[in-house]
């Protein structure tokens, strides 16, 4: 009885060994297939609230990877880019609540030419905020800080940061939005030297937002073209919102298309 157990098990390990290894390679093959062959050189930086983080209903195909692209995960690793984006935010809210985000669009247009190979992005929104917590020295800032430079390493370089935030600002008592605008150039000048990047693309987003104070943040927006180097706002004309706030999803990927042409206006190798 002994023998024949121990036959029987030597047989089964000659049959099972080959079979454990073919599926460690196919398993191994799998993983090394689904991550980037070196580490994405250019970084973009997406932050803000709500809006940023991607509010709009998920539908099938934004859970589809978007080739040579790819996005840092909370464990700082960078893997294949596809839907929700903000999911791995330091700083995000519910998972439930991280929906399509715009950086999903812009990523399709911006890597179908070829000329970024591969792009990784870095998206730390959250929903809710004012700017005085994305100053320098807050712990938002912080953390895009944090998250950027782990996006770096050794041989990335943040080339874009994108904006999307001011919804709960709009009700300050700021004429022009001028107080608004002196934060927000400061904490762009502090990206830069955080990034060691001094030319380092900026855009912003405007809001859809039916409110008359609306328009003078837009304005306000507007001086990112002509008084920041390398800043730029893109339009929100021709969007609209599920819930007289947050874009929908058509909107999201018309914003995310606008922010990839601007960016690809700005941007030179």
């Amino acid at each position: 009885m002994r023998i024949h157990l121990y036959q029987t098990t030597q047989c089964f390990a000659k049959v099972l060994n080959p079979l454990l290894h073919f599926i460690i390679v196919v398993v191994g093959f799998t993983v090394t297939a689904q991550t980037p062959s070196a580490s994405p050189k250019e970084i973009i930086l997406l932050i803000g609230q709500s809006n940023m983080s991607g509010r709009a209903n998920l539908l099938d195909q934004d859970y589809q990877v978007v080739q040579n692209a790819f996005l840092l995960d909370s464990m700082n690793q960078w893997v294949p880019l596809k839907s929700p984006l903000n999911i791995h935010s330091s700083i995000r809210k519910e998972a439930s609540m991280q929906r399509f985000n715009l950086g999903y669009s812009f990523a399709q247009e911006v890597t179908a030419d070829g000329n970024i190979n591969p792009l990784g992005l870095v998206v730390n929104a959250r929903g809710g905020t004012k700017i005085d917590q994305w100053i320098p020295g807050t712990h938002f800032f912080k953390e895009a800080l944090r998250r950027g430079k782990s996006a770096i390493g050794d041989q990335g370089k943040i080339i874009a940061t994108f904006w999307l935030q001011g919804e709960n600002n709009l009700g300050d008592k700021d004429p022009g939005f001028a107080i608004y605008f002196k934060k927000l150039k400061s904490m762009i000048y502090s990206l830069r030297k955080e990034f060691n990047n001094d030319q380092m693309i900026f855009i912003a987003s405007e809001l859809n937002k039916n409110r008359p104070e609306n328009e003078d943040f837009k304005k306000m927006l507007d001086r990112l073209n002509t008084e920041i180097p390398h800043g730029a706002s893109v339009k929100s004309a021709g969007t609209s919102t599920y819930d007289g706030t947050h874009y929908d999803h058509k909107s999201l990927e018309v914003l995310g298309k606008r922010f990839a042409t601007k960016f690809k206006e700005l941007y030179q190798k």
